[in-house]
């Protein structure tokens, strides 16, 4: 509790009398700031602005490519996700001139769920924001990386919070920003935070091409690199090849896309197997203990690049009821839900015996190994397999019996061995490069000697150069092991090889893109993903069960092939004891909403998944978890979720399209060298944040202890 007089209140530049302004922390922080010198954002910037009134989003034309639009989403703590979801033509961005980001501007989000996220924009292509971004633009001599780092830490994160207005809609007004104080740091330790930041930075950008350079192996080892989908819009199939296999009526199904794709799988030339042969499907539901934490995953947990963004930490009976399903080091989080089949996540080490939402498939292979199945589902050629097989009304999903039935490509052990050794070479010297680096910047700290500091540089540069050259090596291995070859443009199919097969009379299904591409895939060894994984479901539990604390509820929103995020729903483990939870190498797979997210889960997690969302777990050793994930999140598993899932507003991909999914199966040396990849990419993120946290530290201890602040 505060007691402070009235006269004390009216200082406040946004005078209020609520509680929430005067809380102790907010008390502390003011204090401790105005003690010393301080800049406020007034003084450090040109302008602060956004793009101006609510009334010109009506005016605005989105589309599918075209200019970058940031969302607040986009923001994050000391970075900028590039994971752009929107885009603008060139009239609606000359339009929001107000809007325009410009290299150094510091980003503050003003509203929504993300308020208080600041960024620098370090980019020089041209770039808008939405109206919920304010964006300052800083005076000479002022350091961006700076200031976005003080604003990042409680110091600032006080301020902004107690300047929010909290009814309704949290938002804080424009020129409340410009009165956040800022302390000023001497320009050596500017410099410093600055070189942390960019650094992690730079860490993000690489782990992202790492990861591209993973899926790019895989999808090239398929023949699927150049591979050109059909636009081709009709497909005809007979009853006997439509509704009496498949079940299904909706136009969607049919698409010729998910036709081609499917073919190119079952031509893989190692062959194919179904997900359920490959993977296995952890879908036990695990009861929560009462008074035991966990850390509960849900779909907002995972991030765009398949990495578990954090999770909420909870006891068993504060857990929401769909917290029911552990996962395990290495296993793949898949999201169910259609419109989030993109959120897939392999677990890590730290998330082991964590929680994980129902509405996630936890996958692993013996076969592929978890960073592949990882890249698999999250390429487009998995999330079209995922999405043609989600089904439902209002909101889709992919079922277990869809999910096992995917067929997934084969992929030659011997390649995979090979190629798995010299990513592996190459990850432990960037390990240690990134070892070095911090040494580096230790030694400044300390003072050392600057012959020190440039042995290890040279030391650092040595290593980063071979670790360049085995990542070569491997994708040179990889090249020489790909058949590509020119897709088919036309396929033609009777009423008998279209309905009659699949169920599907909607032209999506039948296209013939989906034809060629289960050709490709099928010259290669394959299985489709019943053969290899058993498919195990979740459960929805509904809103009404939702708690502020309790077992972590995954949804199909809190993962990505990259991992599972925070979620902020929870159930009680109490509700929810018999639910499946993610365990290791399971790989979630989401066949709801988004449909064919796939996430090798890496470790047992205490968590339970939507029933949007279901969980593989291999049966065989033929393929490894990280593989399958990749397979799954890969084009070649994307495309036939994308016919199997169509047909409804909100996707939907039945189990058993699911394990109808052709998954192409390369040698174990490839499957390791691309599960190497990912793994090295997943590590680098983490390496960014701690260095994002690190710099956060910094600052907050710069300001307890005094040292670098001007008085």
């Amino acid at each position: 509790m505060s007691i402070l007089n009235l006269s004390e209140c009216k200082k406040v530049i946004d005078f209020r009398i609520d509680a929430n302004t005067y809380k102790k922390d907010y008390l502390k922080t003011d204090k401790l700031i105005t003690m010393n010198k301080y800049y406020t954002i007034g003084d450090m910037s040109l302008s602060v602005q956004n793009f101006g009134a609510y009334s010109l989003c009506s005016f605005i034309n989105f589309q599918d490519n075209g200019i970058p639009f940031l969302m607040t989403e986009n923001v994050r703590e000391n970075y900028i996700d590039w994971n752009i979801q929107k885009f603008v033509d060139l009239d609606s961005h000359k339009m929001l001139y107000k809007s325009h980001c410009k290299k150094d501007q510091v980003l503050v989000t003003m509203a929504g769920e993300y308020l208080g996220r600041v960024a620098v924009y370090n980019k020089d292509f041209i770039c808008s924001s939405n109206q919920a971004i304010a964006k300052i633009t800083l005076k000479k001599n002022f350091n961006p990386y700076l200031i976005s780092t003080f604003l990042n830490t409680k110091y600032g994160q006080n301020q902004i919070n107690r300047l929010k207005t909290i009814t309704g809609q949290p938002n804080i007004n424009m020129s409340l920003i410009k009165d956040l104080k800022v302390l000023n740091f001497d320009e050596e330790f500017s410099e410093k935070i600055e070189m942390i930041v960019k650094k992690s930075l730079s860490n993000k950008e690489l782990s992202q091409q790492i990861y591209q350079e993973a899926e790019a192996l895989l999808l090239e080892n398929l023949g699927l690199q150049n591979f050109q989908p059909t636009n081709q819009s009709v497909n005809i199939k007979a009853l006997k090849d439509s509704f009496l296999q498949t079940g299904r009526l909706d136009a969607e199904f049919y698409q010729p896309i998910y036709e081609q794709l499917e073919n190119h799988i079952f031509s893989h030339s190692t062959g194919f197997e179904k997900l359920g042969d490959v993977c296995h499907l952890n879908d036990e539901n695990y009861t929560p203990k009462d008074n035991q934490e966990y850390d509960y995953i849900e779909l907002s947990n995972i991030g765009k690049s398949g990495e578990i963004t954090g999770s909420t930490r909870a006891f068993g009976k504060e857990l929401p009821s769909r917290a029911r399903r552990k996962v395990r080091t290495n296993q793949v989080m898949i999201s169910s839900i259609e419109g989030s089949l993109q959120s897939c996540a392999i677990v890590p080490v730290h998330y082991d015996n964590a929680l994980c939402s129902t509405g996630f498939y936890v996958l692993s292979s013996d076969k592929i190994n978890a960073e592949t199945l990882l890249v698999l589902f999250k390429s487009s050629l998995m999330q079209q397999i995922l999405k043609k097989n989600c089904s439902g009304t209002i909101l889709t999903a992919i079922n277990k019996e869809e999910l096992l039935n995917i067929p997934l490509p084969i992929i030659d052990e011997k390649i995979q061995t090979q190629i798995a050794e010299f990513v592996r070479q190459s990850n432990e010297l960037r390990e240690q490069a990134t070892q070095l680096l911090a040494q580096a910047k230790y030694s400044v700290e300390a003072e050392i000697e600057q012959s020190a500091l440039q042995e290890r540089e040279r030391e650092r540069e040595r290593l980063i150069n071979e670790a360049n050259y085995h990542l070569r090596l491997a994708e040179w291995v990889l090249l020489e092991s790909l058949l590509l070859g020119q897709p088919k443009n036309i396929s033609v199919q009777s009423f008998s090889q279209s309905f009659g097969i699949s169920g599907r009379l909607d032209a999506e299904y039948h296209q013939p893109k989906y034809k060629r591409l289960l050709q490709k895939l099928k010259q290669h060894h394959h299985k489709t993903l019943g053969e290899l994984v058993d498919l195990q479901k979740s459960v929805e539990v509904g809103s009404e069960n939702y708690r502020d604390e309790g077992l972590p509820f995954v949804r199909v929103a809190d993962f990505s092939k990259f991992g599972i995020s925070q979620t902020d729903k929870f159930v009680s483990p109490a509700d929810f004891a018999d639910i499946i939870r993610p365990k290791k190498d399971t790989i979630l797979l989401s066949k709801d909403g988004t449909v064919g997210i796939a996430y090798c889960v890496p470790s047992d997690l205490e968590v339970i998944t939507s029933g949007a969302i279901v969980h593989l777990s291999l049966k065989t050793d033929e393929i490894l978890p990280d593989y399958l994930a990749l397979v799954l999140n890969s084009e070649a598993v994307q495309l036939q979720a994308e016919r199997d899932a169509g047909g409804s507003i909100i996707q939907h991909w039945k189990p058993s399209e699911i394990l109808e999914v052709v998954i192409p199966i390369l040698p174990k040396d490839i499957q390791q060298a691309v599960s190497d990849k990912v793994q090295m990419s997943f590590e680098l993120k983490k390496q960014s944040e701690n260095l994002l946290e690190q710099a956060k530290v910094l600052v907050e201890n710069e300001i307890k202890n005094g040292v670098h602040a001007t008085p």
